[in-house]
C-alpha cells in the first residue's frame, strides 16, 4: 500500500467518524463538558478564568485558538476539528517514526494505518480531549532526537507538558536515550547482542568521567532545561495536578503495570513461580479502587471490574500468570529493536507514570504503549493486515455503541449517557 493512498483512506475514514459523532452527540460529552467551556472562554480572550475541575495545562486550548485566526468560531464541531487534524499530524509522525526505526521494512505503511487507528487513541481523535495532543507531542519528541535535532526534540517536550503533566518522564527517557546513543552506543544499540548488566557496568564506566557528560552536553542540556523547569512549576503549583487535586491524588498503584503489560501483549505463557509471589503481594496491598471506577458505567474499565475482579476475589490472583506472561512477551518482542537498558528506562519511566494514578483508564497506557509498538519488529503484510482488521473492527463496534446506544441515569433523566472508553 502507498502511503499517500494510505493516509487518503484514513483521512476519509476518520473524517466520517468525526462528522457522525458530531450529527448524534453535537453537545459536549464526558470531559468535554470541561475542556470545550474553557476553550471557549480562552477563544473570547477570557485568559484569566479557568475551571477548578481541570486538572491538565491549557496546551490545546491555547492551540486552539487558531480557529480564530483562521475566523472560524470556536463550536464544539470546531474544537472537535482541531483534534482530527491532530490525528493526522500524528499519522505522518507515526509513519516517519516507523521508517526511521524499521528502515528495511516494506510494510511501513500498512504498519502506519495499523497504529494510527488503534482503539483508544482513534476514538480520542474525534472528541476535544488531550490525548490526541499529547501523543502527537511526544511522539514528535522522539523523532527529532532520532533525527539528532535536540533542541527542537525539547522544546517540543516542552510543548507536550502544556498537554499532559506526566510526559516529562518521557521527555526524560527521549533525553537519557539521546545521549547515551551519542557516547555509548555499543551499550544501547538497537541490534547488539550486551546483557543488561554488561550494559551498567559500560554505562558506570562512561558515566564517571566528566569530561564525556561536559562533550555530550548539547544532547542532554536541553531535556534537562525542560525537567528542570518542569520541577520548578511542581514545587511553585504544590504538586503535579492543577486545579481538583482531591481525586487526583498520587498513590501506590502498583499493578497499573500489569494491567498494562496485559493490555499490550495480548497474548499469555506460564512464568516463575517467585515472580508471581510479588506480584500477588502487589495485588493484594497495592490495588487501588478510585470510586470514579467503581460508580461510573459509562467507561468500559467500570464493566471489567464489575464483571471480572470484583465477582470473586480469587480472579485477581488467577489473572498473575497472564500478566507474567505479557510482560514477558512486551520485552522478548522488543528485543531486536531496543536494548536491555532503553527497556530497563522505558519500563520505569511507565512505571512512574501509570503507577502513581489511581484511576484505571485505557487512555493512560497510550503514549507508552506507541513507544513500545514502535521497538517491535513489524510482522509481515498479512498480520499487520489482520491487527488493522481487528482495530478497524473494535473501532466500528465502541463508536457505534457511543453513537446508538445511549442510556439515561435515574439522577439524570434528561440527559443521555453513552459508552466509552
Amino acid at each position: 500500500m502507498k502511503t499517500g493512498a494510505a493516509f487518503a483512506v484514513y483521512a476519509a475514514g476518520s473524517y466520517a467518524v468525526l462528522q457522525r459523532i458530531n450529527d448524534v452527540v453535537p453537545e459536549p460529552y464526558m470531559d468535554e463538558i470541561f475542556h470545550v467551556p474553557q476553550a471557549q472562554r480562552y477563544c473570547a480572550g477570557e485568559f484569566y478564568e479557568w475551571d477548578p475541575k481541570l486538572t491538565t495545562p491549557p496546551g490545546l486550548y491555547l492551540a486552539s485558538l487558531v480557529l480564530r485566526l483562521c475566523g472560524l468560531s470556536c463550536s464544539v464541531p470546531n474544537l472537535r476539528l482541531v483534534n482530527w487534524v491532530l490525528g493526522l499530524g500524528l499519522f505522518w509522525t507515526i509513519y516517519r517514526l516507523v521508517h526511521r526505526l524499521h528502515s528495511s521494512s516494506t510494510c511501513a505503511a500498512a504498519a502506519t494505518m495499523m497504529l494510527a487507528t488503534l482503539p483508544v487513541p482513534f476514538f480520542c481523535n474525534h472528541l476535544y480531549y488531550t490525548d490526541t495532543a499529547s501523543l502527537l507531542c511526544v511522539l514528535l519528541t522522539y523523532l527529532l532526537s532520532l533525527q539528532q535535532r535536540h533542541t527542537a526534540a525539547a522544546a517540543v517536550g516542552g510543548l507536550s507538558l502544556w498537554m499532559r503533566q506526566t510526559n516529562v518522564v518521557w521527555v526524560a527517557l527521549i533525553g537519557a536515550s539521546a545521549a547515551l546513543h551519542l557516547h555509548a552506543r555499543e551499550i544501547v544499540s538497537a541490534r547488539n547482542a550486551l546483557s543488561l548488566q554488561q550494559s551498567v557496568v559500560q554505562l558506570s564506566g562512561w558515566a564517571t568521567r566528566w569530561s564525556n557528560w561536559r562533550k555530550s552536553a548539547a544532547v542532554w542540556a536541553p531535556y534537562a532545561a525542560v525537567v528542570a523547569l518542569f520541577g520548578g512549576f511542581v514545587m511553585a503549583n504544590g504538586g503535579i495536578v492543577l486545579g481538583d487535586k482531591q481525586h487526583h491524588q498520587a498513590g501506590l498503584h502498583l499493578p497499573q503495570l500489569f494491567y498494562f503489560y496485559a493490555y499490550t501483549s495480548k497474548c499469555a505463557i506460564v512464568g516463575c513461580v517467585a515472580v508471581v509471589a510479588i506480584m500477588a503481594v502487589c495485588v493484594k496491598y497495592f490495588t487501588v479502587e478510585h470510586p470514579f471506577l467503581l460508580s461510573d458505567n459509562r467507561h468500559y474499565p467500570f464493566y471489567i471490574w464489575k464483571n471480572l475482579f470484583r465477582r470473586h476475589w480469587t480472579l485477581r490472583f488467577l489473572a498473575i500468570p497472564f500478566y507474567l506472561a505479557a510482560g514477558h512477551l512486551v520485552h522478548a518482542s522488543m528485543r531486536t529493536y531496543a536494548s536491555p537498558l532503553w527497556q530497563l528506562m522505558w519500563a520505569a519511566c511507565t512505571a512512574a507514570v501509570l503507577v502513581p494514578s489511581p484511576l484505571l483508564e485505557f487512555r493512560y497506557f497510550t503514549v507508552p504503549f506507541f513507544l513500545a509498538r514502535l521497538h517491535m519488529p513489524l510482522s509481515s503484510v498479512r498480520l499487520i493486515a489482520i491487527e488493522f482488521a481487528l482495530f478497524v473492527l473494535i473501532n466500528a463496534v465502541t463508536i457505534w455503541v457511543f453513537l446508538y446506544r445511549p442510556f439515561k441515569w435515574d439522577s439524570e433523566p434528561n440527559s443521555w449517557q453513552r459508552f466509552m472508553w
